[in-house]
């Protein structure tokens, strides 16, 4: 599946799609960090803004996430 709208990755966010995992990453603004799709966190979607890359999501002022590691997933 293509990841290439803001729906549809919000849908891959919503369901913890693993197979989005590395195919974009999730900032979310009230914590200044970011995410892989799969994380069990879940910010309002007026609080998250989409990256294609961690270094765009990095670039931007976000951290990874604690809890999904997004630092380590393969590229």
């Amino acid at each position: 599946m293509a990841y290439d709208t803001e729906d549809a990755r919000w849908a891959a966010w919503e369901t913890r799609d693993r197979a989005a995992d590395g195919a974009f990453y999730v900032a979310v603004r009230t914590t200044g960090v970011y995410c892989v799709a799969s994380c069990a966190g879940r910010p309002l979607r007026k609080n998250v803004e989409f990256h294609d890359s961690r270094e765009s999501a990095r670039a931007a002022g976000f951290r990874a996430c604690l809890r999904c590691k997004p630092d380590r997933e393969a590229a």
